[in-house]
């Protein structure tokens, strides 16, 4: 029996956003036994999960240590770490995924037995590698962070057989059959302030004038919350002029997940709970902003709205006002507006993407011209790292295409380039070592001008970083590899530009 491998020891939103990959892989690979790793913490999450055959666990405290270690002194062997995989015992894999950047997953990938092996790696001398056009992807998306279209969600499924994605599709997490308290009352609307971090929650003042609102219009708010929200959730509580039912830290993953789904729905920072709530099918107000980007770790469902302030700026200037409106068209009252700088957006599950999954509506303004044509990369990326056959555009009717066919074609020359260095080298000339440096030098030139292009022209800069990040972190051990890999991934990259301007002609 063939068997697959999945790393995933990041914190539980991170687990349920790997579920549909999971469920996507079992469809395909029936007859694969599907192994999991993951953190102990999240373990009752995914009971009685049918995407998983085997789930191995870790301890969170232990694994956050040895990522430190690990990154502290990455050329060295760690007895840890190696006791780790003595514990785990696990048998040898076709394949691994690792889903996991920290330095113990990648340290682990790079260690434990598989035929093939995807994502992070960290080598013995201390090498960091990344196999995997969509993991390269991730690695690039913080150089484009705003112009990216693509959930993590359907990231992580890149890793696997991807495919279209149907309206009522959503993650998984396990639902308590029985709830050892008492559920309020009324139509329910849970509020969850807590957040990872401080600078990414929205204030607590602003949760409470939230609460009396939604309370004088007749519904029942409750505070939703892990443990580690409690202080956060009794803050909310002290700006309160009434008394609300507040369930923070008083529940375990299943438990929320189960109250969730008796919720019309939930507001909520960037955090856990937003995950929890989309995968029992609640639909879900996101607060995004600070650093948290609404197109990155919005709910992964249909007919969310997420508010997003301008990325970096503080949560405080999403207004209470501005809150109500996206609640009150959420519940299918009122047509959405907005009093600050935030946009608001809703979700949409695509059947029509080639990998499937999120695209992002927004409702609040109008797109810019630029803006339009770089939505269209979800689309192209989709159809070239998909395996797709790539699509022919037409003379340019607009600024941003003609900029993406000439980067484009920049990139082919770049392809030809390669490609004659390999024949260079098959030839076996005596100049054949002369060329193939001069070839290489027009290789390297190439490339720094179309980033120099992308930093200038931010509507072509995907697929450029993209391709910077997979030259930059493939493994290869010869130069006939080496330019093999260029010829490849710049045609690649080639190809999702010129699709995009396809794809934007057609619109």
């Amino acid at each position: 029996m063939r068997r697959t491998l999945f790393i995933q020891l990041e914190r539980l939103g991170d687990l349920i956003q790997t579920t549909p990959l999971l469920e996507d892989f079992r469809r395909v690979h029936p007859d694969c036994e599907i192994h999991l790793l993951m953190l102990e913490e999240n373990r009752a999450a995914i009971a009685d999960f049918q995407g998983v055959d085997h789930c191995h666990f870790l301890p969170q405290q232990r694994v956050g240590k040895l990522n430190k270690q690990i990154d502290q002194q990455r050329d060295q062997e760690h007895l840890p770490a190696l006791t780790i995989i003595n514990e785990l015992d696990l048998p040898p894999f076709d394949r691994l995924i690792n889903l996991t950047h920290g330095a113990l997953g990648c340290w682990l990938a790079d260690r434990l037995s598989a035929i093939n092996k995807e994502g992070g790696l960290l080598t013995v001398e201390g090498n960091w590698f990344w196999q995997g056009a969509w993991h390269a992807y991730l690695l690039a998306m913080p150089d484009f962070r705003q112009h990216n279209r693509f959930n993590l969600v359907d990231l992580y499924r890149g890793a696997g057989p991807g495919g279209p994605v149907d309206s009522c599709r959503r993650p998984y997490v396990h639902q308590a059959e029985i709830l050892p308290f008492t559920v309020p009352e009324g139509r329910l609307i849970a509020l969850n302030p807590g957040a990872s971090r401080d600078h990414r929650r929205w204030p607590a003042a602003a949760f409470a004038k939230l609460a009396e609102h939604l309370a004088a219009q007749g519904f029942t708010p409750l505070l939703v919350g892990a443990p580690s929200d409690v202080a956060t959730s009794n803050e909310v509580a002290s700006h309160l002029d009434i008394v609300i039912t507040d369930m923070c830290g008083k529940t375990s993953v299943s438990e929320m997940a189960a109250l969730l789904a008796r919720c019309e729905l939930l507001i909520s920072n960037d955090t856990g709970a937003i995950h929890i709530a989309s995968a029992v099918g609640t639909r879900c107000v996101g607060l995004y902003g600070a650093s948290a980007w609404f197109s990155e770790t919005a709910p992964w469902g249909n007919g969310h709205l997420i508010i997003q302030s301008p990325l970096e700026s503080p949560m405080r200037s999403i207004a209470v006002e501005s809150v109500l409106a996206t609640v009150s068209a959420a519940l299918g009252e009122v047509e959405i507006t907005t009093t600050g700088t935030e946009s608001v957006w809703r979700t949409h599950l695509d059947a029509d993407d080639p990998l499937g999954g999120i695209r992002y509506e927004l409702l609040t303004a109008t797109l810019s011209e630029e803006q339009q044509f770089m939505q269209h990369f979800r689309g192209a990326f989709g159809r070239i790292l998909m395996g797709k056959n790539a699509l022919s555009a037409e003379h340019p009717q607009c600024p941003s295409e003609a900029d993406a066919l000439a980067a484009s074609k920049a990139l082919m020359g770049m392809t030809a380039l390669a490609q004659q260095a390999l024949a260079q080298i098959q030839s076996e000339a005596p100049t054949a070592k002369e060329h193939v440096e001069a070839l290489g030098k027009g290789l390297e030139t190439g490339l720094e001008a179309l980033i120099e292009t992308a930093e200038r022209l931010p509507h072509v800069a995907p697929p450029i970083y993209w391709l910077q990040w997979v030259l930059r972190t493939t493994p290869v051990s010869t130069l006939t590899e080496l330019l093999a890999l260029r010829v490849k991934e710049c045609q690649r990259a080639a190809l999702i530009l010129e699709t995009a301007v396809h794809l934007h002609q057609r619109a």
